[in-house]
């Protein structure tokens, strides 16, 4: 995948953790981000710009991660499914909750390498989860993995049903499993 030509917002007041993630994502081949550290500042910046995607920290000067997360997901199309990736030192189950609640794509934990934001980004950019919006949630549908509905009772339009059909295709070899569970490279650009 390349990353040349996504434009990024970075909100974080940590200037070191910044020029670490901002080396990173010119190594992995975006352009110079866009760094704020405080989400006053942020909500400037998007008001002004479009970005392809946002990196924020849980924990800000001004406020939080996730309430950052939730004022974009009030906003309207296409700020609203602005990919918002949330990092956090603290990975405290009310961050990671709070975020995720929020509407936030991911949360990961610091320190990041560049194998890992590598593969957050990439895994981001892969449209297969929905966004979802109703009275109390607005943010991409938190579901990893669709394994059909609870007690064979679906929700939504998209549960699969409980009985799975007969294999449409040939099963994968173990040695297929196996290249799809090894990490992903990142290319040199």
């Amino acid at each position: 995948m390349k990353l040349n030509g996504v434009t990024a917002l970075i909100v974080d007041s940590d200037s070191f953790a910044v020029e670490l993630l901002t080396q990173m994502l010119r190594g992995l081949g975006l352009g110079m981000p866009k760094v704020v550290d405080s989400v006053a500042a942020a909500k400037t910046a998007l008001a002004n710009n479009n970005y392809d995607l946002c990196i924020c920290e849980a924990e800000l000067p001004d406020s939080t991660g996730a309430e950052f997360v939730q004022w974009v997901r009030g906003q309207k199309a296409p700020l609203k499914y602005l990919p918002v990736l949330v990092s956090t030192g603290y990975s405290y189950l009310r961050n990671v909750t709070a975020a995720r609640d929020a509407g936030a794509h991911l949360v990961v934990k610091k320190p990041l390498s560049g194998q890992i934001l590598y593969d957050r980004i990439a895994w981001l950019a892969n449209p297969s989860r929905s966004f979802l919006e109703t009275e109390t949630y607005t943010g991409i549908d938190r579901r990893f993995r669709s394994m059909g509905p609870p007690e064979g009772e679906g929700r939504r339009d998209t549960d699969l049903p409980a009985e799975i059909g007969a294999a449409t295709e040939p099963n994968l070899s173990q040695a297929e499993i196996d290249a799809m569970m090894r990490p992903t490279k990142v290319a040199a650009i």
